[in-house]
């Protein structure tokens, strides 16, 4: 016979169990989950200007041997 729990939600970082209309158990969880986010974004910026400068790079090659 399956167990019955009432409706819940689980923290985002943890996977404890939390109240339906909440993301974290705590404020440590929240904050690591704030870092994470600022550190994703931060990669997703460092990448495209990488990514923007071969571009212009294969530009610029194309142009000086070609």
């Amino acid at each position: 016979m399956a167990l019955r729990l009432p409706p819940h939600s689980h923290c985002r970082i943890c996977e404890a169990i939390i109240p339906e209309s909440g993301e974290f158990c705590s404020d440590e969880c929240e904050r690591e989950q704030k870092e994470e986010d600022q550190s994703q974004r931060q990669r997703s910026i460092t990448s495209f200007v990488v990514i923007v400068f071969v571009m212009l790079g294969v530009f610029a090659l194309s142009f000086i041997l070609g």
